[in-house]
């Protein structure tokens, strides 16, 4: 039986391609004004979004869009969790342009590869990299509510929670649910067996883990005039000295590494079952 955004992408490709550049533009454009005046995005990020949700759609029809889409809203509703509640991470709240980038261009990368090669692999990487930053967000936010502190992903030592590379079990957890939670709504919209959903929630879920790995070893951090890391570059109008990590690989950047990692993740499983 059909899924009904694959009733609505056969339709939609069906169209001449000025009316689905059309029925993009009009539904952007009222995703971007949602998105703004419900503080899920700056003006920046309401910029990112619009390039990449047209790629997005004009690729990936109306069920990559969906998965895009549910992604967009549930990471905004769960970065709410911890507002205020992290004093560490570099940011918080609305999402800039680069945060966009970071989570959305892997994503939009995979559909363009598919839309070059014709290969089904790249739609389930897609996936994938949706997975990650899903799961990587409620690892985040979640995880922020635990009442045991986390721990170093590497070391398995108390870090401050909200920084990056500490890990919790409730987090841990929330973020292998929320990677399957990716997977069923790509079964249920563009259609994939199950080892294929076994596939893009493994790679989100490991994709999840990598990212907390990389932001114990090798993002950049700070040290306070207290003594404690931080990730935010400036303090009370002070450059803040770095204590570990290679200067150009902050959160964004890490983000970005995830979503590549598990769209590879994706693809090496999917050619050992095939």
């Amino acid at each position: 039986m059909r899924s009904l955004t694959s009733i609505l992408d056969g339709i939609f490709f069906g169209l001449p391609f000025y009316l689905r550049v059309l029925i993009i533009i009009l539904f952007l454009t009222a995703s971007a004004i949602f998105s703004y005046r419900r503080r899920f995005l700056t003006v920046s990020g309401v910029f990112t979004s619009a390039v990449l949700g047209f790629i997005v759609f004009f690729i990936g029809g109306v069920s990559g869009t969906v998965i895009f889409l549910f992604f967009f809203i549930s990471a905004s509703m769960l970065s709410r969790l911890s507002d205020g509640k992290n004093a560490v991470a570099e940011k918080t709240g609305r999402r800039d342009m680069m945060q966009v980038i970071a989570n959305g261009v892997p994503a939009a990368m995979m559909l363009v590869l598919y839309g070059i090669s014709h290969n089904a692999l790249f739609i389930g990487a897609f996936a994938a990299v949706i997975a990650e930053a899903e799961a990587d967000t409620a690892a985040s936010s979640i995880g922020m509510l635990s009442l045991k502190p986390p721990v170093s992903v590497v070391t398995f030592t108390p870090v401050p929670p909200g920084l990056s590379g500490g890990v919790t079990v409730l987090g841990t957890i929330s973020a292998l649910v929320f990677s399957f939670l990716i997977s069923i709504l790509y079964m249920g919209t563009l259609g994939c067996g199950f080892q294929e959903l076994l596939a893009v929630a493994s790679a989100g879920f490991l994709g999840a883990l990598f990212d907390s790995f990389l932001g114990a070893t090798v993002q950049v951090h700070y040290r306070k005039e207290d003594g404690s890391l931080t990730e935010k570059r400036y303090a009370g109008g002070k450059t803040l000295e770095r204590s570990r990590g290679i200067p150009f690989i902050d959160n964004d950047m890490v983000n970005l590494l995830s979503g590549l990692f598990s769209a590879a993740v994706f693809m090496s499983i999917s050619m050992i079952l095939q």
